[in-house]
């Protein structure tokens, strides 16, 4: 639908990627749901352009989703893009009146994050144990995970003059182009260090630590695809649970960091998140955690 799509939907969205400088993957989110919302109003009413549509439009397309039995999360979702849509409409004196404003967001239960318990991770980081190319190259992609909590879209990413052994540290571009440091410990440090040892051959037109091996030249990075499959196999074999992903590693370096007492705020900025309020699942798990002491310790707690 791209060749075709709306003018205000191609202005709205060229407007998060320049001016708000969103991430691909959260463009092509509101892409693909502005799409699918557009289509439904080009459905009921042919006659007339979604723009000068009324909040009724908006009802309708809400119990449509309901019908078709999405999740109440995609449905939120789905209305949260529609809702900056019409922000950006009244920005730019398309519409006068934000139709929006006064419709419900869906209340979602939020599922508390997977994540590998202490063992789990102690096996996975050491699975990758040959000596070969990948195997280096998968240890430190695990490690760096876990020892970080970056995400993958970050990961893939990395420089080597990104990589700063004497302050311990690792810059890192995250979300909405958000420069950020990372810290590493001993053990990660010396892993990054075997790795260009005994794989990475630097030469000058080289910059990205995980090389793509798939371009004639070398000199782009590994893919998301790439690390998400190698991530998920090492899973697999720790692990029953089919929802473990790069992201798991991610939540575990935040867990195991909560469990040893590390508070919110500062999980939160190593995490890189903006706001507190991304952080504060993590409490849930603490709580579980402190109930599970309660009764385990307290006469009264069983």
């Amino acid at each position: 639908m791209q060749n075709n799509r709306n003018n205000i939907i191609k202005n709205f969205l060229d407007y998060l990627e320049n001016m708000l400088q969103y991430s691909k993957n959260t463009i092509r989110s509101y892409s693909i749901d502005l799409d699918d919302y557009i289509k439904f109003c080009e459905t009921e009413n042919p006659n007339m352009k979604f723009e000068m549509l009324g909040q009724d439009s908006i009802q309708l397309y809400m119990r449509k989703l309901s019908r078709d039995k999405l999740q109440p999360s995609t449905i939120a979702r789905k209305l949260a893009a529609i809702k900056s849509l019409y922000k950006f409409m009244i920005k730019e004196k398309i519409t006068n009146v934000n139709i929006t404003r006064l419709i419900k967001t869906p209340k979602t239960n939020k599922s508390l994050p997977n994540f590998l318990s202490l063992k789990e991770a102690n096996d996975i980081l050491t699975m990758p144990n040959g000596h070969d190319k990948k195997s280096y190259r998968d240890r430190l992609i695990l490690e760096l995970f876990y020892s970080t909590g970056i995400r993958i879209s970050e990961l893939v990413k990395i420089k080597i003059e990104d990589i700063h052994f004497n302050e311990g540290t690792i810059n890192v571009l995250g979300k909405g182009k958000r420069e950020r440091v990372v810290m590493i410990g001993e053990k990660c440090d010396k892993i990054i260090r075997q790795y260009l040892e005994k794989v990475y051959n630097i030469i000058p037109c080289e910059k990205f630590l995980f090389k793509s091996y798939r371009t004639k030249s070398n000199t782009g990075h590994i893919s998301e695809r790439t690390v998400f499959n190698i991530v998920k196999k090492y899973c697999k074999l720790v692990s029953d649970n089919e929802k473990l992903s790069p992201h798991s590693l991610r939540h575990t370096f935040a867990t195991h960091m909560l469990n040893n007492g590390a508070d919110l705020m500062a999980i939160k900025n190593l995490l890189g998140h903006s706001s507190l309020s991304s952080t504060q699942i993590y409490s849930h798990l603490e709580i579980d955690r402190m109930k599970e002491i309660y009764k385990q310790s307290h006469p009264h707690g069983k």
